[in-house]
């Protein structure tokens, strides 16, 4: 058997994921557009010669001047091969990445912390028909089969784009300020109506749509996503991407090469349908009707704040109501309603992060991709496979499940797409393909987690009128559920503008132009909230 070297091991896998692109018709396009580099006067580097500068800089009595480091290749090996990788976090690479499908989006590129997105969204951008992936590979008779489906959910989409208008346009001339006789106000609500329909005719559209974005990580980004890409959630359209990622590196600074370590070898998993439905069953139950079940915080953490707070302000004579009122009261901590967050660098504030949260929570595909943006309150999320057993399960945006005729219509639209994908599996279309024309409505179930400084940054975000509707109606029920173990905490659980008013911070909503026309600031009860938000 041939022996390959560590190197030649990581460039037959980079020619095994290039070989990927021919398994589409229209394969992701991946553009290096920023790299970390030497101003000018400055020595060029590469990124090897800034991790060895930067660890030299750590024994260095003066200063390790950056600059090419040949001698201390020995250091850069040893350092990569025992763990100690933060040198590999000073050079970053901006991507773009367009014609990358939703799916691949979701499950890899969105699903770690380590990385920065601007996302081009299907809340307020209308899908363009015929912009998913296309396999290629299939007979002519699965290529039609494919088609056919993949189109099916865009004309349900455009289906829905007018369908929904009349029931939306209602909805918002309730929830914001009358047009009367301004035109501008007329043309602002019929914006909104627009991109309300955007919002939630999306849902039929299916996982392999495309979108294109900006992607921003550090060189040890890069290293794990290549590291990992053998793991069961990296499809070859992730395998592709990545690969083409090392490639555009290389060429600029080919010193990556040697900065890869192979993939890790992993056992593939196999779903079974059974197990599948009977854990979604399971699920459910837990979750008593709630679309987030609150499943761990110590109702012992209002003493152990107190606690904390009494020691860094060094006041043990205060008792538990008036260091809490110090620390949670926006009115005295104004930190709490800061849009930069520097709660986090306060001694104080930073008291919040000694209770975790997790709930179990169930939502839209779609919504989940929402969700994972918020990087510090992570979620355990299974594949697609494990989300699929071949029956309709999906989710119903509010508009539509309060509207006889949008209901019936939409279940019938969500249930042919069900079919649709079930067809192709059963036409021999391999289960990675195939689940691309599953819905963005397809439900997902998973665990998330963080500590309470982080759902609060979470929920100003989300609790916002403007916020994607199904994950304020999740924010809703967990904020409720909080609120019950730690009453104490009910002052900063509140949409932004909530928080600003109490702090006496001007104009109260940050959100200018896109203000809800709501005085959701003058809601006190999370309750109040469900009942006013309308669409």
């Amino acid at each position: 058997m041939e022996r390959l070297s560590p190197q030649e091991s990581v460039e037959k896998v980079l020619t095994e994921y290039a070989s990927f692109g021919n398994l589409f018709e229209n394969p992701p396009q991946v553009s290096l557009k920023l790299l970390t580099r030497t101003p000018p006067g400055e020595p060029e580097v590469s990124s090897r010669d800034i991790v060895a500068t930067t660890a030299a800089q750590c024994y260095a009595k003066g200063v390790a001047q950056m600059r090419p480091r040949l001698e201390m290749e020995g250091t850069v090996d040893t350092t990569l091969k025992s763990g100690h990788h933060t040198t590999r976090q000073h050079t970053n690479y901006t991507w773009l990445l367009v014609g990358v499908s939703r799916s691949v989006t979701h499950d890899i590129f969105h699903e770690n912390p380590f990385y920065n997105t601007e996302q081009q969204s299907q809340r307020y951008v209308e899908a363009k028909a015929g912009f998913y992936l296309i396999p290629k590979g299939l007979t002519e008779k699965q290529r039609e089969i494919f088609i056919e489906a993949a189109d099916f959910c865009n004309q349900q989409y455009f289906l829905f784009l007018n369908a929904l208008k009349p029931a939306v346009k209602a909805r918002v001339e309730k929830m914001y300020p009358g047009p009367g006789a301004s035109e501008r106000n007329a043309a602002k609500l019929e914006t909104k109506t627009v991109k309300c329909c955007q919002e939630i005719a999306r849902y039929p559209l299916h996982i392999g749509q495309l979108t294109n974005f900006y992607h921003t990580f550090p060189e040890l980004q890069l290293l794990r996503l290549f590291r990992a890409s053998r793991m069961n959630q990296y499809s070859k359209e992730a395998k592709y991407v990545i690969g083409q990622m090392v490639e555009k590196v290389a060429k600029v600074d080919p010193s990556i090469l040697k900065e890869l370590e192979k993939p890790i070898e992993v056992e593939q998993e196999n779903y079974s349908e059974e197990y599948i439905k009977e854990g979604k069953k399971e699920f459910d139950q837990d979750l008593d009707g709630l679309r987030s079940k609150l499943l761990s915080l110590d109702p012992q953490t209002s003493k152990i704040w107190a606690k904390c707070a009494r020691n860094i302000k060094g006041r043990p004579d205060l008792f538990d109501e008036e260091i809490l009122d110090l620390l949670l009261n926006p009115a005295k901590n104004k930190l709490l309603a800061d849009v930069y967050e520097i709660g986090m660098m306060d001694n104080l504030t930073r008291t919040l992060r000694m209770a975790n949260i997790t709930f179990a929570t169930k939502l839209s595909h779609t919504a989940d991709s929402q969700r994972q943006r918020q990087r510090r309150t992570p979620g355990a999320t299974p594949p697609i496979e494990a989300a699929f057993n071949r029956t309709p399960d999906f989710i119903t945006p509010k508009v539509i499940e309060e509207n006889d005729d949008l209901r019936e219509l939409y279940q019938k639209s969500l249930n042919q797409i069900y079919k649709n994908v079930t067809k192709a599996l059963e036409s021999g279309i391999d289960k990675e393909k195939a689940l691309l024309l599953l819905p963005n409505a397809q439900a997902i179930r998973l665990y998330e987690t963080g500590d309470f400084f982080d759902w609060l940054h979470r929920f100003k975000q989300r609790l916002c009128f403007v916020a994607q509707e199904e994950i304020f109606f999740i924010s809703c029920d967990q904020v409720e559920q909080i609120i019950e173990v730690l009453p104490e905490a009910k002052e900063t659980l509140l949409a932004p503008c909530g928080i600003r008013k109490k702090a006496q911070i001007s104009p109260k909503c940050p959100e200018g132009e896109r203000f809800c026309g709501q005085p959701v600031f003058n809601f006190e009860d999370i309750k109040k909230y469900q009942k006013s938000r309308l669409i």
